[in-house]
């Protein structure tokens, strides 16, 4: 498998330098990079340096990683707590890492985001019945929310707003 698209491997210079530049366009973590290095055909023996030279220059910080990644899927995605950290766990990010990335999000703009989606998804069903509860329920908890959070806004939603 080659390196380039052109029939030839890349030595050891040029695959870090390919890893470097593809750490630049934005945080990485190191499995999304060592399955980056398999689409490459970069040769196994090379990887292993690669990534700890990344790390020592500071291309890779899989701490700098999770708190950008949590931050940017529940800022921008709309993402719950539980599908930041399943999908964090799924990159192979030490579960400390995903506990202080998690950690860091404003409780009450965390709270806030979840009110206003429960609102809105139920406005968007067509008011509040049962049925429409149980539906923002399971939309909620599949965006990621906990359970617990979901059901004490749910009790709390003001009823005269649907």
């Amino acid at each position: 498998m080659s390196g380039h698209g052109n029939g030839t491997e890349l030595d050891f210079g040029q695959a870090y330098r390919k890893a470097a530049d593809f750490c630049v366009i934005q945080d990485r973590c190191v499995s999304e990079l060592q399955l980056k290095f398999i689409g490459w055909g970069i040769d196994r023996s090379y990887t292993a340096n690669i990534i700890s030279k990344l790390i020592e220059e500071g291309f890779i910080d899989e701490k700098r990683f999770a708190f950008n990644y949590a931050g940017g899927k529940f800022r921008i995605n709309g993402w719950g707590k539980l599908k930041i950290a399943a999908s964090l766990r799924a990159r192979n990010i030490p579960a400390l890492l995903i506990q202080q990335a998690l950690s860091s999000f404003q409780m009450d703009e965390y709270t806030s985001f979840l009110s206003t989606l429960l609102q809105k998804k139920l406005r968007q069903l067509g008011g509040d019945t049962n049925q429409n509860r149980q539906k923002a329920v399971f939309f909620a908890a599949s965006r990621g929310f906990e359970q617990g959070l979901i059901t004490e806004f749910l009790h709390d939603i003001d009823l005269s707003d649907f």
